[in-house]
């Protein structure tokens, strides 16, 4: 009977910790249209995400949504968070084409970068810098540089606070749009689902060798 009912606490802890330990994710949407002029700041500058929720960072994410643009490369992107890291996610990447769908930008799940010469179209991207490390300004009220150009210098930070992403056209001649924009933020997991796992691991292992015994 004691087996049993060890067994049993020892699953109920393990399938805790699954739940729990399972990644908590939340995402914030600003609804446009939003207009990208032919050189000058989006309509909206910035595009404000009012975070409510608290806890540490593990990712961040952005998603461009509905984005159109005439010439790609004039695109530059910085997302500020709410302790004031900048980063500088997108500059004269996708050369003339036009971007024409959504665009996440991800640098834990993107495969890859957008070409600095041409758009391989929607998808998840990591940042997308040209030239290589090299920050573009941005008018104010955007912060001055330096700027990071990973999203993953918002790691181990709260994420309580304003989000600013700032957009902006660089250059004349050709304009676009753009739908929405999305804040993804996954939290590392609560010290208290780490506990669970271990508990429930270990009482799972401690049974297995009494029956092998």
């Amino acid at each position: 009977m004691l087996k049993h009912t060890q067994l049993w606490l020892s699953s109920i802890a393990l399938a805790a910790l699954m739940a729990s330990a399972g990644a908590q994710i939340y995402t914030y949407t600003v609804n446009g249209p939003f207009t990208i002029p032919d050189s000058g700041t989006l309509s909206t500058y910035p595009i404000v995400f009012n975070v409510p929720d608290s806890g540490i960072i593990a990712r961040v994410s952005i998603t461009l949504g509905g984005l159109s643009h005439t010439w790609f490369d004039d695109i530059d992107a910085l997302l500020v968070g709410p302790s004031g890291t900048a980063v500088q996610f997108l500059s004269d990447a996708g050369g003339s084409s036009d971007p024409n769908g959504n665009y996440t930008f991800d640098d834990v799940n993107g495969t890859s970068a957008i070409s600095d010469f041409s758009s391989s179209g929607p998808g998840i991207y990591k940042s997308s810098v040209y030239p290589a490390n090299t920050a573009d300004p941005f008018a104010a009220p955007a912060p001055g540089t330096p700027y990071a150009f990973s999203l993953t210098a918002f790691s181990n930070q709260q994420m309580q606070g304003n989000w600013l992403l700032y957009i902006l056209d660089d250059a004349g001649g050709d304009s676009g749009s753009m739908q929405f924009a999305q804040l993804e933020i996954e939290l590392v997991p609560e010290p208290a689902s780490m506990v669970a796992l271990g508990a429930g691991l270990a009482g799972l292992l401690w049974l297995r060798r009494r029956r092998k015994a």
